[in-house]
């Protein structure tokens, strides 16, 4: 009895520890199609467990600024020249935050931010819609970039590794920051997103390149949550009932910044 007893117990954890099936589509991938939340939020653009968010005030935070947030990994380093563009500016990050403008955060910072998105899968595209900035992505599989204009979120294309979405990203506007921290970017930004779907959760992997500030590529990761059922994004207006800046950003964040 006791053997037998043993074996039921044995076997009820192995069954309780089993990994939820990955739904799929009729093809056979990965289906991604559901509402999701990055996590965390962190007013330095910095990571608050394991999510790079929104803009930051960083005359409020402190740090050395050369770690640049966002995700676990290695830090992110930029050229001499260009770091100390970063810190000679980090007095004014504050006001200076394309997002603090009301500006479409890029990819892959978007998914930092602390609302939801959501994906829409077909076997021959997948889109995302962002609850931030009213941002979304068309994203075919296959083809080329060409020549696209432009963009904050940049020109994306898919395909798949195995079970792992990997999407280019390349097409950016150079208007965009990586963090909040005042890591800006120019036009030769590329960013190689990696999703692994684990029945509720994401993993998410973002390898970003910019050579004429970087001398190393960069790799932030990211944890996305499937929302419940009926939850979705909704509404969001980044001006509404914002007079001005001050408004925005408050007195006490413009204090700190001094």
């Amino acid at each position: 009895m006791k053997i037998l007893a043993f074996g039921l117990l044995f076997s009820v954890a192995i069954f309780a520890q089993a990994p939820k099936a990955i739904p799929r589509t009729a093809d056979g991938h990965p289906d991604f199609t559901g509402a999701w939340q990055g996590g965390g939020v962190s007013l330095c653009g910095e990571s608050a467990s394991n999510n790079q968010t929104t803009a930051a005030a960083q005359g409020a935070c402190g740090g050395s600024g050369r770690g640049g947030g966002g995700g676990r990994g290695a830090r992110l380093v930029y050229k001499q020249a260009a770091e100390a563009k970063v810190q000679a500016a980090r007095s004014t990050t504050w006001k200076d935050d394309p997002t603090v403008k009301c500006l479409l955060p890029g990819v892959p910072r978007i998914f930092g931010m602390p609302m939801p998105f959501e994906i829409m899968q077909t076997p021959k595209q997948i889109g995302i819609l962002y609850e931030s900035f009213h941002g979304w992505r068309l994203i075919p599989f296959g083809g080329s970039h060409g020549d696209p204009d432009p963009s904050f979120l940049g020109d994306s294309i898919a395909k798949w590794d195995g079970d792992t979405l990997v999407v280019d990203v390349t097409g950016f506007n150079g208007k965009i920051w990586l963090d909040g921290n005042g890591h800006f970017t120019d036009e030769q930004l590329h960013v190689t997103e990696r999703y692994t779907l684990n029945g509720d959760t994401i993993s998410y992997e973002a390898t970003i390149m910019d050579p004429p500030l970087m001398d190393m590529p960069y790799v932030q990761r990211m944890t996305f949550t499937r929302l419940k059922e009926g939850e979705r994004p909704r509404e969001y207006e980044c001006i509404e009932n914002n007079q001005d800046l001050d408004h925005l950003t408050g007195p006490q964040v413009k204090a700190a910044a001094k």
